[in-house]
């Protein structure tokens, strides 16, 4: 089941709860000798109740901003997802290449909704600040900072000046596990739907360690599709993040051949129409 919360707003929450009891018999003792055999039963019920099962609780920004339709397309797939809470928290309008800036005395915030009608938080400030205004304005708590997705490869060199990374690097260094999601630039709605689902996979495979906080708060996974039809798409690679770009070497662009059979780094992989998972330090 799933129901938007009116106590948080912009929540979109998938929760199931459940399970009843059973119950055994107590035979009464027979009746004196020579008397007619009696057998009475006294039914006895005992109901066991199990609580729910915590919600993973997603805080999801996106640095192109509150009206950026690819925020619905993440929450739709979420929504898919049993016991989930998602709060989307981003900035009033795009501020994509801002990294990890914060505004020094703090970024204003109101009530806003996506352009999918879904209610959330607009911040007049930078991603990074979406961050801020979630953890100490709103004191939400979440397990997960999910960033994205959006248009626009953020590999390599590219992930030090990128606001979608920008915003995990500032979730870790408050000790909440983040992601980051980035597609191509031509705003495919085909590619964005499949970034969010390699999230979803990201975010099953780890869903046990995110809810139980042991998961690394080291780097951010960043999560990047090429500029590929999707059926023309390789597996996903997961391997280093390149420390340069090489001169001819376009990362948003991509032959989407496969060409390079193990790609070393993001780059190589998304170049060669592979999507790619590396992992980005706080500091750059």
């Amino acid at each position: 089941m799933r129901r938007i919360s009116p106590f948080v707003p912009v929540l979109v929450v998938a929760l199931a709860a459940v399970l009843a009891g059973c119950g055994g018999d107590d035979d009464a003792p027979a009746t004196a000798a020579g008397s007619a055999d009696t057998t009475a039963t006294t039914p006895s019920t005992t109901t066991t109740t199990t609580a729910p099962p915590e919600p993973l609780r997603i805080l999801l920004v996106n640095d192109d901003g509150m009206q950026n339709p690819a925020i619905d397309v993440m929450v739709e797939e979420l929504l898919a997802v049993d016991d989930v809470e998602v709060t989307v928290v981003a900035p009033a309008g795009e501020r994509s290449g801002s990294s990890d800036q914060t505004t020094p005395d703090g970024a204003p915030y109101h009530r806003a909704t996506t352009p999918g009608g879904i209610e959330g938080w607009a911040v007049d400030g930078f991603p990074a600040d979406a961050v801020v205004v979630g953890l100490d304005e709103l004191d939400l708590e979440p397990h997960l900072v999910l960033s994205g997705v959006n248009p626009g490869q953020n590999v390599g060199p590219f992930a030090a000046i990128s606001g979608t990374v920008g915003v995990g690097r500032t979730a870790i260094r408050r000790q909440v596990p983040a992601l980051a999601v980035s597609a191509g630039l031509q705003l495919d709605q085909e590619q964005f739907v499949y970034g969010a689902r390699l999230a979803l996979d990201w975010i099953a495979e780890h869903r046990d360690a995110l809810l139980d906080g042991s998961h690394q708060t080291d780097t951010v996974t960043s999560i990047n599709v090429p500029a590929c039809p999707v059926d023309s798409m390789g597996p996903l690679q997961v391997v280093p993040r390149a420390s340069e770009l090489a001169e001819d070497v376009n990362p948003f662009e991509s032959s989407c051949d496969q060409a390079v059979a193990a790609p070393e780094t993001d780059v190589a992989a998304i170049v060669s129409g592979y999507p790619s998972n590396s992992q980005v330090p706080a500091d750059l």
